[in-house]
C-alpha cells in the first residue's frame, strides 16, 4: 500500500498542537511546487511562517509489517535556511522554541546563532533525530549549551555519548529519553524520573510518534504539569497516534482534555 502524507519533524509536532487546540507558529522554508501547497493544506491551524521557493522537502518512508520504517530523505529547499528566513520578533515572544532536525549544514548554523541570540526569551528545547544526533556531540555542542531541554531516543543518546542512567555535565538540565513500548526516562542533575507505559494499543504506523510525544510535552508544559505528569502526558499521546497511518492516528484535543484531567 502506498499513501502521501505531509511530514517532518516540526510540522508533526505543530500539527498535532493545532489539533489539540494550542497556539501554535511553525517557522522554516517550503517548496513553491504542488508538493507544497499539499504540504500547507495539511497545516490547518497552524500559524506558518514559511519561505515558498524551490521544491518541498520530500521523505519516502517504508513501513514493515510491525511498523517500524526506514526513511529516505530528499531536502531540497529545506536545507536552504537562512537567516533572513526567521520571524524574529515572533519568535522571541514565544513561550518555547521546539528545534528539528535538518539533513544540510546551513540550517544548523542558523540554529546555533538563534539560540545564542535568544539569551532572554522562550525556553529552547531539540529533539535531534539521528540525523543530528549522527554528526557527532562536538557539532552539537554551541546549540547543546543554550538548550534548557534535550529530547532524544536511547541510540541518538548514545551516538551523543550518553550513558542511560546518568546526567553528563555537557548536556542541558533536563534530558528526556524515549524509550519506545518501554515509555519515557528524564534524566537531570538531581535525578532519574521514569515513566513506563500505561496503555496497550496496536501498533499500525511507528511513523512521528516521536513528534507527538514532543508535542505531548510541550502541551504538559504549557498546562503546568510536574515532571512525572509531564512525561506520563507524552507517552500517552504517542502512544494514541500509533493507532493510524500518518497524522490520522494522532489523537484529538477531547483525548488530551481527557488525559490532562486524569492527570492534574
Amino acid at each position: 500500500m502506498t499513501g502521501r502524507s505531509g511530514g517532518g519533524q516540526a510540522a508533526n509536532t505543530a500539527f498535532a498542537l493545532a489539533r489539540w487546540g494550542l497556539p501554535v507558529a511553525l517557522v522554516g522554508r517550503l517548496g513553491a511546487d504542488d508538493d507544497g501547497d499539499f504540504l500547507l493544506n495539511g497545516l490547518a491551524g497552524v500559524d506558518c511562517h514559511l519561505q515558498r521557493q524551490g521544491a518541498s522537502g520530500r521523505a519516502y518512508i517504508l513501513v514493515d509489517q510491525e511498523g517500524e520504517r526506514t526513511i529516505l530523505v530528499a531536502p531540497n529547499t529545506n536545507d536552504l535556511l537562512a537567516w533572513s528566513d526567521l520571524p524574529l520578533y515572533l519568535i522571541q515572544e514565544a513561550r518555547f522554541l521546539h528545534l528539528t532536525s535538518f539533513v544540510g549544514e546551513q540550517p544548523l548554523k542558523v540554529q546555533i546563532a538563534l539560540a545564542h541570540q535568544l539569551t532572554d526569551g522562550p525556553h529552547v528545547s531539540l529533539d535531534p533525530g539521528e540525523l543530528y544526533s549522527r554528526r557527532g556531540r562536538s557539532s552539537l555542542a554551541p546549540l547543546l549549551a543554550r538548550l534548557e531541554t534535550l529530547l532524544v531516543t536511547e541510540t541518538e543518546w548514545q551516538l551523543l555519548g550518553g550513558e542511560a542512567f546518568s546526567w553528563p555535565d555537557w548536556a542541558p538540565q533536563t534530558v528526556i529519553l524515549k524509550l519506545g513500548a518501554q515509555g519515557a526516562r528524564l534524566i537531570s542533575p538531581t535525578g532519574i524520573i521514569e515513566a513506563p507505559t500505561e496503555t496497550d494499543v496496536t501498533v499500525v504506523d511507528t511513523v512521528g510518534a516521536g513528534d507527538v510525544f514532543a508535542a505531548g510535552w510541550l502541551a504538559a508544559q504549557l498546562a503546568g504539569l510536574d515532571p512525572r505528569a509531564t512525561l506520563r502526558l507524552a507517552n500517552r499521546m504517542a502512544a494514541a497516534s500509533l493507532a493510524g497511518y500518518g497524522r490520522q492516528g494522532y489523537p484529538d484535543r477531547a483525548f488530551l482534555l481527557q488525559q490532562l484531567d486524569a492527570l492534574t
